[in-house]
């Protein structure tokens, strides 16, 4: 009985292993980030009742952010770009020197986690 047990846990250990390796999402050459990836239209995931998600994004190639309400044609224009270390710099005005400095936790095809200074947690996912 001692046996069975003894092997039962060592297959349950392997198994776990196995799960974990297989589902790990990091990147093998380090933290790099495909920049190219932003560039599309996302929405706030916020929660079920929250206003952030009534508001759409584009993010577009030439570092135009713009910005409109779910259920209008208005838009209104930010810019980003990136730093030297791959942080998101995101700004009012395009010469402005006021900036929110985001670091990317997660950047995907479908989703874009990014975390403030003050450690606050935005996540994106794209519009199909």
């Amino acid at each position: 009985m001692k046996n069975v047990f003894i092997g039962l846990l060592i297959v349950a250990a392997g198994t776990g292993v196995f799960f974990l390796l297989r589902n790990k999402k990091e990147p093998a050459a380090g933290n790099e980030i495909n920049k190219e990836w932003i560039v599309g239209k996302w929405k706030v995931d916020a929660g079920k009742d929250s206003v952030f998600n009534q508001y759409r994004y584009d993010f577009q190639k030439d570092g135009n952010i713009l910005r409109s309400l779910s259920d209008s044609a208005k838009a209104d224009t930010s810019f980003y770009e990136w730093n030297k270390k791959d942080e998101l710099v995101w700004k009012e005005k395009q010469n402005d020197s006021t900036t929110s400095v985001f670091s990317v936790i997660k950047l995907t095809p479908d989703s874009l986690q990014i975390r403030s200074k003050d450690s606050a947690t935005i996540l994106f996912t794209r519009l199909k």
